[in-house]
């Protein structure tokens, strides 16, 4: 049996409204061979089942995010400031597109978790919950020994960054090792990496750095690839997330769906039949 461990972060806004939801749906619906580890920022959220999830303080256990931080926290363009504005006349007020404090938190989370993961390392939005039971089988199929990488893209059509509420990194693979430490330079060198971007927040950068191995590697798995999703000129690109086979077992609630905890009707353009979805 392979190993797989999940990782998420948030803070103590983010439990109160989506994290604590999302840990508890996780404790009851995810097989309990597939372990949990959260890095809680500032918080302290209930642990439903200790022997499954693992809550580690964020400052405790994340040194180099720490620094990152306190590199960055007075520099505008790396808490939402758009750099270059008379380029950007439609993003200015996008700040997230910019926003490379707030969404570091995620990535080094990414980063400490590969450190001790063994087969395959998973990271899940904490804006998610886990809406129906989901075995070791059919949670394991969706990671694929023959991909070095699992996302969620935007369809056939979708020419945006992808939609990183999930995706999977098989830690057996030595593509995806060299994967994660060019992801981490480009934090850890952000003057040579996430600021050379055209966008510095997490999945623009996953995106772009994905591309650039895709094109040597292409034994990846795109959760989206059999989708066809309306999508935009500046990204979006619709809810590929739900749209695809993982939307059996997961909502992701991102943007304003976190306030109304639960993704729209409108959302869904694909045939859904699980009862949480009726």
């Amino acid at each position: 049996m392979k190993e797989i461990l999940a990782v998420t972060t948030f803070n103590e806004e983010g439990m109160n409204l989506y994290g604590q939801r999302f840990i508890d749906s996780f404790a009851k619906n995810v097989d309990k061979n597939i372990r949990l580890k959260v890095y809680a920022e500032d918080c302290s959220p209930v642990n439903p089942d200790a022997k499954q999830i693992l809550i580690l303080d964020q400052k405790e256990n994340l040194p180099k995010l720490l620094k990152f931080k306190e590199k960055w926290k007075d520099v505008p363009k790396a808490n939402g400031e758009c750099p270059r504005p008379k380029d950007r006349p439609m993003d200015n007020h996008k700040k997230f597109k910019w926003d490379a404090i707030r969404f570091s938190n995620k990535v080094y989370a990414v980063f400490d978790a590969c450190e001790t993961a063994t087969d395959w390392c998973v990271w899940i939005d904490a804006d998610t919950y886990v809406h129906s039971k989901w075995s070791f089988l059919e949670f394991s199929e969706q990671l694929p020994e023959t991909s070095w990488i699992t996302y969620v893209g935007r369809g056939k059509a979708g020419k945006s960054w992808p939609e990183c509420g999930f995706y999977g990194l098989n830690m057996k693979d030595n593509i995806c090792k060299n994967f994660i430490k060019e992801f981490e330079r480009y934090y850890e060198d952000a003057d040579n990496g996430i600021f050379l971007l055209k966008e510095w927040h997490d999945s623009f950068v996953f995106g772009h750095i994905l591309n650039e191995f895709s094109l040597k590697h292409k034994n990846i798995h795109d959760y989206s690839s059999n989708l066809h999703i309306r999508a935009n000129r500046t990204g979006g690109g619709g809810h590929p997330l739900i749209n695809s086979d993982l939307g059996r077992w997961i909502d992701h609630m991102k943007g304003d769906r976190k306030r109304l905890g639960k993704s729209a009707k409108s959302d869904i353009i694909v045939p859904r039949t699980e009862s949480y979805w009726r």
